[in-house]
Formats: structure tokens, C-alpha cells, sequence
């Protein structure tokens, strides 16, 4: 996927969460159980994914239960939006003790496998683990081009095979 499709994939996105503030007609209305059920209807919507939505449903009850909707209520689910978001790095992934840990990533075309490998990469090499990439996707074009631009940004070793290459011998070679 090229970075054009990327951002213009992030862009809709957010365009759908930003719909989800336009909601002056809110303002008054009573924070109760339907008001609540409205704005999870409207987080889902807006792509905010299921758990995160109930952790800002239960927040918003807690916090404005039975008041009135204001802009200060929208302002606190932007914030708890905005954290959300933010990267606080929580836990540690596993890792097989004195041997070599392996995370096989798999997912449908488009669905960000590439920027996630480079993340996790970065959080790996961050915790001062050794890393070692396969590229095993030898069919799409750039593929292999692409990881090993974020193993060298994350300073990783990659194995990657000929272009069309059996994606199991790639991966035996690593």
C-alpha cells in the first residue's frame, strides 16, 4: 500500500471520528442511559473499536451521570479519545527465555501488518532485544523493499528471498 493510500485511509478515518463531534443538537440533553447509548452508537461508528468505546462510556457515566451535555462533556471525550491514542508503551510482550522468541504476523492486504512489524520492532529493539526480520511476503511488489527500510530505521538484521520466492523457505532461512 502506498504511503498516499495509508494517509488517505487515516484521513477517512478520522474524518468519521471528527463527524462524531459535530453533535451541538446533544447540548441539554441529559446524560442518561440514552444519551450514553447515542455516543457508543457514534464511537463505534467512528471506528473507535468496542473496548475502547466502554471505557469511555463507563468514564463519561461516572464523571456526568444525570447532568447536562455541555461542550465541557465533548471536551472530556476528546481527552479520553486522545489518551487512548497515546503510546504509553503498557506491558511487555513475551519472550521465550534463552532462546530465540518468534511472532508470526499474518492479515489481509492493507491492513497495516508492514507498520505494525516496525513498531513492534522499534518497542523490541527499545527493551535492548537482538532482532531478526523475514520478509515473506515475496509477491507483492516493494514488499521486502519496505521492511527493510523500517529494519534498518528499528537497526534489525532481515532475510528476505527472491522476488516470487517460496514464503516458507524465507522463513526457514531466518
Amino acid at each position: 500500500m502506498a504511503i498516499k493510500d495509508l494517509l488517505d485511509r487515516f484521513r477517512k478515518g478520522l474524518t468519521k471520528t471528527a463527524q462524531l463531534f459535530d453533535i451541538r443538537s446533544w447540548f441539554g440533553r441529559k446524560v442518561d442511559q440514552s444519551f450514553l447509548d447515542d455516543l457508543e452508537a457514534r464511537l463505534i461508528q467512528s471506528d473507535v473499536g468496542v473496548k475502547a468505546t466502554q471505557q469511555i462510556i463507563d468514564r463519561v457515566r461516572e464523571a456526568y451521570g444525570d447532568k447536562i451535555a455541555d461542550d465541557d462533556l465533548m471536551q472530556f471525550v476528546k481527552l479520553e479519545l486522545k489518551q487512548l491514542l497515546e503510546d504509553p508503551r503498557p506491558g511487555t510482550l513475551a519472550v521465550a527465555p534463552g532462546k530465540p522468541t518468534v511472532y508470526l504476523i499474518a492479515g489481509v492486504n492493507g491492513s497495516g501488518k508492514t507498520t505494525s512489524i516496525a513498531k513492534l520492532a522499534q518497542r523490541l529493539k527499545d527493551q535492548g532485544k537482538t532482532l531478526l526480520l523475514a520478509a515473506c511476503d515475496t509477491f507483492r511488489a516493494a514488499a521486502a523493499d519496505q521492511l527493510t527500510i523500517w529494519a534498518q530505521r528499528a537497526g534489525a538484521d532481515l532475510v528476505r528471498g527472491a522476488p516470487g520466492a517460496d514464503p516458507a523457505s524465507v522463513a526457514h532461512d531466518a
